[in-house]
């Protein structure tokens, strides 16, 4: 038994779209960021994506500014990130790196003598370089500053090799 094929007419191709008229300003564009005139391309891709989002074009907008964003970070490039004292003076500690966290302990405690979690820290360096007795002395300070340090003083693992040394007996009671 013989079946008939059922004929259909292939579809008409469409028409294809015809290129955007902003698309060789991207290419432009693009040829400016690669040549590295940055700032050329940055003046070029800027006036682009208004135009672009004038006219409704989204996907040149979108790619104009990737490429704006590249070209304005070779123009203005990342300054380096300044880290804070306290940052700084707790990578130190962690790092056992005593002296070091000395140096920014000095500084700090310069300019803030009244604030017993540096006493507390200076404390923490002492006891990590085994210098018990500036250790009690730094510790001392601090509590008299801060009573509630004693809690972090009974915690840190840094102090419990002379944690009953009668040198901390001040902390006893606490």
């Amino acid at each position: 038994m013989a079946t008939k094929a059922k004929s259909t007419e292939a579809p008409k191709p469409t028409p294809a779209a015809a290129p955007s008229p902003h698309a060789s300003t991207l290419a432009k564009g693009l040829k400016l960021v690669e040549g590295g005139k940055h700032a050329e391309a940055v003046t070029l891709l800027e006036a682009l994506i208004k135009e672009a989002e004038a006219s409704g074009e989204w996907a040149i907008k979108r790619r104009a500014q990737v490429y704006l964003t590249l070209a304005q970070s070779h123009l203005r490039p990342a300054q380096a990130a300044t880290v804070d004292p306290m940052t700084e003076l707790q990578a130190h500690l962690n790092r056992r790196e005593h002296a070091a966290a000395q140096k920014v302990l000095d500084k700090l405690l310069k300019d803030q003598p009244g604030r017993g979690l540096l006493h507390y820290l200076r404390a923490v360096a002492f006891a990590q370089a085994d210098q018990a007795e500036p250790a009690a002395e730094a510790l001392k300070k601090a509590l008299e500053l801060d009573p509630d340090l004693v809690f972090l003083w009974h915690m840190e693992p840094d102090f419990a090799a002379m944690r009953k040394s009668p040198l901390f007996a001040f902390t006893e009671g606490r």
